[in-house]
């Protein structure tokens, strides 16, 4: 492929992600809506969850993770905590910080019908994929996040 046609098919690429994203939000607020619960609220908790099992981040750290600001992060969180999802709290060492606690009720997502539900969701959504292709969009999905690097406010300032 030359030149020309690589940009090019990075451009669709691009476009295309966004308009794949469009409609999974849709989908999944739908799914989402009997809980109360956004796509955004969903995928916090789920980032929360997976790259945090074992502690409560900073807001900071979360929004690193999710791909966010910190102020958009800590409305997504507000709007979780008002559901009874998690509890914001400031950090005993250092009470600049503000820290995202998941509570007991994201167990409601470990019930048979919450599982089936997602599992379904989940079909549905790669319906058009092999099993192979879906393991090969994942891999090529977790290499591409890895290469997405991001700079902080902190870095764009010192350039």
């Amino acid at each position: 492929m030359d030149d020309a046609g690589l940009l090019r098919a990075r451009a669709e690429l691009f476009g295309s992600v966004f308009i794949i994203v469009q409609h999974l939000t849709r989908r999944t607020d739908r799914e989402l809506a009997d809980l109360g619960l956004t796509t955004r609220q969903w995928l916090l908790l789920a980032v929360l969850m997976n790259a945090f099992p074992d502690r409560s981040p900073s807001l900071s750290e979360a929004a690193e993770k999710y791909g966010s600001s910190r102020q958009n992060i800590k409305q997504i969180a507000l709007g979780l905590e008002a559901r009874g999802f998690v509890h914001l709290v400031t950090d005993p060492d250092d009470a600049r910080t503000t820290r995202i606690e998941i509570t007991e009720r994201v167990r409601l997502f470990d019930q048979p019908e919450m599982v089936e539900r997602s599992a379904t969701m989940l079909e549905d959504a790669f319906a058009g994929l092999t099993p192979t292709e879906t393991s090969d969009l994942r891999d090529l999905a977790q290499r591409w996040l890895g290469g997405l690097t991001i700079p902080t406010a902190r870095e764009e300032a010192q350039t």
